[in-house]
């Protein structure tokens, strides 16, 4: 017969799923507002710098050191956004907006 959660488990597990609920909700809703303003394709490229921005969030937050590769990986994902989502046309609200939600959702 299984043991029933632990008091405590059980509240961080409700508090850590109330914290990433939250910052979900926040990337969507950022990304909802930068769309009004730029493309879909270019928002979609600026919100998955999520990805390459994940070490630098690790570093700054956490403290959390990544390997000189992972940076490096980091690096040319984030020149091959920027060539990705540069379609001629100079930046704008939009483009921070998408940002945002891509610093939420990191």
């Amino acid at each position: 017969r299984p043991r029933p959660a632990v008091p405590s488990t059980v509240g961080r597990t409700w508090t850590a799923g109330i914290e990433l609920g939250a910052f979900s909700f926040a990337g969507f809703a950022l990304q909802a507002v930068g769309l009004q303003f730029t493309t879909a394709s270019r928002s979609a490229f600026l919100l998955y710098l999520n990805v390459k921005l994940v070490p630098l969030l690790a570093l700054l937050v956490y403290g959390r050191a990544s390997p000189p590769r992972t940076w490096a990986s980091a690096f040319i994902a984030l020149c091959g956004t920027t060539l990705l989502s540069f379609d001629g046309s100079p930046p704008n609200l939009g483009d921070a907006w998408s940002l945002a939600a891509a610093f939420a959702s990191a």
